[in-house]
């Protein structure tokens, strides 16, 4: 697997901390929930949605 660098927004860091002061479990949870969409490589960017969608070699 590649390495993978993230960046947070002040906003996003704001919510990250306020959520480890509050102990909010479930907060962080669906917050984890998103942040692996941004793990997540998003295909059809470069060639095209439908490029993506189609069969290897097809795009």
């Amino acid at each position: 697997m590649a390495d993978k660098t993230l960046v947070f927004s002040d906003q996003e860091q704001m919510k990250i901390e306020a959520m480890l002061i509050d102990k909010d479990g479930a907060e962080a949870l669906r917050y984890l929930a998103e942040l692996v969409d941004r793990f997540n490589p998003h295909l059809g960017h470069a060639c095209g949605p439908k490029a993506a969608e189609g069969p290897p070699g097809q795009g």
